[in-house]
């Protein structure tokens, strides 16, 4: 039977619904009293995995009316950038071109003639944007949303959704089978 209550958190904690002991017995004034089971803070955390803010990378913002020639020069200099956040005069985000479907749409046939002297924001995608306390796990169930943008960068934004930088989706699948194993 059940004596204790440990022992009565880990028979929770496999699952067992039904259990008997002296723990479990009534008392003097006849009720029963049932431990209630104590959250482990640290362990909920820890699954969750680190917060957005401690992945955060500098994002490479334009105003939200760039030229979409400004985009491309911003995508030239650095080989690493994987996206431009566009964003207004307060940083806060208002479109997001992923690199590889942005330089796509502007390498086809009259790409430049059509889009080099037009506002970026014509090719931009919505911002994916995740407040910066998000935790990688929520962040990384936010990234698979929308089936065809699964890779791209999240927007990590402050309370009054300012752009803060960006979270690469590759890192938090790194840091979440990380915590998995």
């Amino acid at each position: 039977g059940v004596e204790r209550e440990a022992q009565a958190a880990v028979a929770r904690g496999l699952g067992v619904r039904l259990a008997h002991g002296p723990l479990l017995a009534p008392g003097p004034d006849g009720k029963i009293r049932v431990p209630l089971p104590v959250a482990d803070e640290q362990a909920a955390t820890t699954m969750l995995g680190p917060r957005v803010q401690e992945l955060l990378l500098p994002a490479v913002t334009l105003p939200v009316g760039a030229r979409a020639e400004e985009a491309v020069a911003a995508f030239g200099h650095e080989p690493t950038i994987t996206s431009v956040i566009l964003v207004d005069e307060y940083q806060r985000p208002k479109g997001s071109l992923d690199r590889s479907r942005f330089l796509l749409s502007f390498a086809a046939r009259y790409g430049h003639a059509l889009h080099g002297s037009k506002p970026a924001q014509r090719l931009a995608d919505p911002p994916r944007t995740v407040p910066r306390t998000t935790p990688a796990v929520a962040a990384m169930q936010a990234a698979g949303r929308d089936a065809t943008r699964v890779y791209d960068d999240l927007v990590v934004t402050d309370e009054l959704n300012r752009c803060l930088g960006i979270v690469r989706v590759s890192d938090l699948i790194r840091q979440i089978a990380a915590i998995r194993n």
